[in-house]
């Protein structure tokens, strides 16, 4: 029996923590070079990791051998111990 799963939680899920991941990327990179990152830069350098993130989902979703969104072409999801 297959795990049922929430398509659009889940990328909202991936998609929410790849944004919070690249936004302390960007904010660790200002305050460790110094680099003088404007707003602009800054929201850009989110949203392409974000829609990048969006495209790995969506094509996640839509091949590997089950539904749960993995790419590794075999479930991530270890069967319950018996």
């Amino acid at each position: 029996m297959q795990p049922q799963v929430n398509k659009w939680l889940d990328l909202l899920d991936r998609a929410g923590w790849t944004g919070l991941q690249a936004a302390g990327a960007a904010i660790i990179t200002y305050f460790a070079t110094g680099q003088d990152l404007d707003w602009n830069e800054a929201v850009s350098f989110v949203a392409v990791a974000v829609v990048l993130a969006v495209c790995k989902v969506v094509v996640g979703q839509n091949t590997g051998a089950d539904n749960t969104g993995s790419l590794v072409g075999t479930s991530v999801i270890e069967p319950p111990p018996e």
